[in-house]
């Protein structure tokens, strides 16, 4: 069953703010919520909390396993790659607002070396982002439909060793808006 961190030391949900995002975490996680502990069952996950706002992301992505890779001519070279499907869900108000999909592959040029992550949104499948992942970052990008009709172009970057982010919001006709926080990283 996955907790919470031990670092994490905000009040408990009876005197938390009810309207944080991290008390609606910890609702989620009282409640044995199944999309929460889904996504957190990743070997690394990060839970972003928006600054004054009932709204939190969480990202996860399977790590690449041992024996999955395939090789094959690479652009640069020659490699392997492995499937992988990255999901960032943003909760508002303590539901599940939206989930966006990055549709795939780890690559790496040769055994012991470092994995890098790279997907292309698939103009098919609606509302897929583009993410690239290496030892130090973390980005998705993609537009997606707003409230007025328009289209947004949001960007989230996460630092992987101190869980540092920014998001950001480009709508048409629209100030950018934009927000960084720190992300709980689950091990």
């Amino acid at each position: 069953m996955i907790g919470f961190p031990s670092e994490w030391r905000s009040p408990s949900p009876r005197n938390a703010d009810r309207h944080s995002s991290e008390y609606a975490l910890r609702q989620l996680l009282e409640a044995h919520d199944k999309n929460v502990l889904d996504s957190l069952s990743s070997p690394t996950s990060y839970v972003c909390f928006r600054p004054n706002d009932d709204a939190f992301l969480i990202f996860h992505v399977e790590a690449p396993t041992q024996y999955s890779w395939q090789w094959e001519k690479l652009d640069g070279g020659a490699g392997e790659r492995q499937h992988a499907l990255p999901a960032l869900a943003e909760f508002r108000d303590g539901v599940l607002y939206r989930t966006t999909l990055g549709i795939g592959y780890w690559y790496r040029f040769g055994p012991g070396k470092e994995p890098t992550f790279k997907s292309e949104p698939d103009e098919r499948l609606k509302e897929t982002a583009a993410v690239f992942m290496d030892d130090t970052e973390i980005f998705v990008d993609h537009p997606f439909k707003n409230q007025n009709g328009g289209t947004t172009q949001y960007s989230l970057t996460i630092r992987r060793s101190t869980g540092r982010f920014v998001e950001t919001f480009a709508g048409e006709n629209a100030p950018i808006t934009t927000h960084s926080g720190t992300c709980l990283i689950y091990r």
